[in-house]
């Protein structure tokens, strides 16, 4: 059956209404999943066609359970060399090898993928992937890995597209009977998350001839998602009209306003607030947004999180949110409610507000699959990095779908805060559905100590990193600086990639720093659930007031340019190949001492007796010979090394020894080529100087310079 298409116009923009009277019944193909997409209506209903959230990764095959911890948190969720198996298998295909990352049995349809680029100055690779569909022979889809989602192949922008560092795409590859993703090559980082349906649902599957038959509903699709303000929707309600409720008045401290909606059964279409000062960027997390259908508090949460600002004024658009420039925060999620409703803003900070807040409601038909919207807020300060742990967004129990987050981090220290991965569990499962490989890859980028700059796409963004936004963005002389200190705010909506829930879902983001610090975490979770449907997410007034204390950006610039150790690696960075046991290493911040260290830190390595080695691997930048400088720290209690890099010699005998920290000079290590993508550099301690208290090593970094 045909979809039917008409343009009203609604509030002055042109909406695109889509109606089927058996919709129900088609099957799943490219054509209903872009019309799903961008239709707003239907993600406020339980899905009609069932379906799980699922997700394969390379997440590091070691963790397997929270009760080991070691195994649980181990950070290697990558693949750098042949002992790595962060994969699902290798097989042989027309006589080559091939690596298998997805596999899935069943009617499905991946629904977002992402990968990040191997080196983070350069946007290739030379991997192949082929995406083979219903078991045969010959793949559907096969092109360059960063190439074929990046937006510059077949699949055209917004759906597939850069972000920062990275390839992310949404267009969505439906298939009837199985679906199975490959490399000619050992595959890096890797996400594909898809739809797992029930055996018996209809599926179209993905073809290029049916991907070029859709080519003007794809292009029709990609300017509504960059327009938010225009929509889909299964029904007209030209005739019925919004009605749209204003105040604009000044809310004393401790003081709410609310805006009683029309009674009987209708949706809010859309809510904007702007406050008449942003000066304090606090004011963003201490003036809150409460929503209650009828008789239940469904949304309380501050409106930074809630509209995707975090703390301060940070502009952003998306599919589902906005923030202006002028202050102006707006949302485009459809809440129903059966009889009653009211929205309010409450003011928790100790002076009076100026605000105005917009609602538009129109009416609703209430049916058995209508969902009530809800937004609830998770605020901690302090939050130790060690041990490593997972910090809850929320838990959920019931029947409902998870529809996003935004994330809110104050690090205190320039060290790259982000490593830690989403775990999602759903419906009491024993192992999560969704488990990831950073937070950054989480929100749709990569390199994320080096990607500290805005973006913005219309399912997820970085409104803020460090000190830069959309209108202070990230100068190009600063591209490869790795100063994450400040405040970050990561936020994610989800169309598609909703996630459904039957009886409970737990979603928790893994805190994994490179430093042993104090953080200042906020979340804002939105999922729509039935009457029955509960969290643990409740108001946390006390908590509001709690803001993390923004650190002195201007008193924490490194001392050096990123051009002063181009090319570095961070030995916080590196994987340890081999070494001794015991074996302490601990980063530390060098700022109160005189000399330039690469980001201002090295890693101590304590320990360690003359005879002991220790091995790192180092990712190589390119194919072709590197030059390798290692630079360290001298100290008083430091040791003297010896070094080789790929099993051979390198350099010479270097005394650490000195009367108080100070940065070596630069270590040449000498011209190498990679073996296997990597450079396995090995340290032996070989002995002290007389005047030194022991035999400890610090090590800052290491260069990789093309080779002249």
């Amino acid at each position: 059956m045909a979809w039917i298409l008409k343009t009203v116009c609604l509030l002055g923009m042109p909406i695109l209404l889509v109606a089927a009277s058996t919709q129900a019944q088609e099957p799943v193909s490219i054509e209903s999943l872009l019309h799903e997409m961008v239709d707003r209506e239907s993600v406020a209903r339980f899905p009609a066609k069932n379906f799980r959230l699922k997700q394969h990764s390379s997440y590091n095959r070691a963790s397997k359970t929270p009760t080991d911890a070691k195994g649980w948190f181990t950070n290697k969720d990558f693949n750098s060399n042949p002992r790595d198996h962060n994969f699902i298998r290798i097989e042989e295909h027309n006589g080559k090898k091939e690596w298998v990352l997805m596999d899935h049995e069943g009617p499905g349809a991946i629904v977002r993928t992402w990968m990040p680029w191997r080196n983070p100055n350069q946007a290739d690779t030379d991997i192949n992937m082929r995406v083979y569909l219903d078991g045969a022979e010959e793949p559907a889809l096969e092109g360059n890995m960063l190439g074929m989602f990046d937006g510059t192949g077949v699949i055209p922008a917004p759906f597939a597209h850069s972000s920062l560092r990275s390839a992310v795409n949404f267009f969505p590859i439906p298939y009837a009977k199985s679906c199975k993703v490959t490399t000619d090559k050992m595959p890096f980082f890797f996400i594909f998350t898809f739809r797992e349906y029930d055996a018996d649902t209809p599926v179209e599957t993905f073809s290029l001839a049916d991907f070029e038959a859709a080519q003007g509903l794809t292009e029709e699709t990609g300017k509504m998602l960059l327009s938010p303000d225009s929509g889909t929707d299964q029904e007209s309600r030209a005739s019925a009209g919004p009605k749209v409720l204003t105040t604009s008045t000044t809310i004393k401290s401790q003081d709410e306003r609310v805006l009683d909606l029309p009674s009987g059964a209708a949706a809010v279409r859309e809510i904007s607030v702007k406050l008449g000062s942003y000066q304090d960027a606090n004011i963003t997390r201490q003036v809150v947004l409460k929503i209650e259908f009828d008789g239940k508090q469904t949304v309380w949460c501050p409106i930074g999180d809630f509209f995707g600002s975090g703390i301060g004024l940070n502009p952003v658009q998306g599919w589902y949110r906005t923030v202006n420039e002028d202050g102006t925060m707006s949302c485009r999620w459809v809440m129903p409610y059966q009889n009653s409703g009211k929205v309010s803003l409450l003011n928790l900070s100790g002076e009076p507000v100026d605000a105005e807040l917009v609602v538009k409601t129109e009416d609703w038909t209430w049916d058995d699959r209508s969902m009530y919207f809800h937004a609830g807020w998770r605020g901690q300060y302090p939050v130790s990095t060690r041990p490593f742990s997972d910090w809850n967004y929320v838990t959920l129990k019931g029947r409902g779908v998870y529809v996003g987050d935004t994330l809110t981090v104050m690090n205190p220290v320039e060290k790259w805060w982000g490593e830690g991965d989403e775990k999602i569990w759903v419906d009491g499962e024993d192992f999560p559905s969704l488990f990831g490989t950073g937070t950054e890859d989480y929100y749709g980028y990569s390199w994320g100590g080096m990607s500290t700059d805005f973006y913005e796409h219309p399912f997820h963004a970085q409104p803020r990193a460090h000190q830069w936004n959309k209108v202070n963005r990230k100068p190009e002389s600063q591209a490869g600086s790795r100063n994450t200190l400040g405040y970050s705010v990561e936020t994610r909506s989800r169309a598609l990639d909703t996630m459904p829930f039957r009886s409970s879902l737990q979603l928790d983001m893994e805190i994994w720093h490179w430093s042993d610090v104090e953080m200042g975490y906020g979340v804002g979770a939105y999922w729509y659930g039935f009457a029955a449907t509960t969290s643990n997410r409740k108001p946390e007034p006390q908590e509001v007031l709690n803001v993390p204390p923004l650190p002195d950006l201007g008193a924490n610039v490194p001392e050096t340019s990123a051009n002063d150790f181009k090319g570095a690696v961070e030995f916080e960075e590196m994987e340890i190949a081999s070494n001794p046991k015991p074996l302490t290493r601990k980063p530390q911040n060098l700022k109160s001492y005189k000399g330039s260290w690469n980001e201002t830190d090295h890693v101590l390595f304590k320990g360690l007796v003359v005879g002991d080695v220790v091995e790192f691997r180092i990712p190589a930048s390119s194919p072709v010979a590197e030059r390798l400088t290692l630079y360290a720290t001298k100290s008083k209690d430091f040791g003297v090394l010896r070094f080789s890099v790929n099993d051979k010699p390198a350099g010479s005998e270097v005394d650490l020894y000195a009367g108080k920290p100070l940065p070596s000079k630069a270590i040449e290590l000498g011209v190498f080529d990679p073996v296997d993508g990597i450079y396995v550099l090995r340290v032996e301690v070989v002995g002290k100087n007389p005047k030194s208290e022991g035999t400890f090593i610090g090590l800052d970094c290491v260069t990789r310079l093309e080779a002249k």
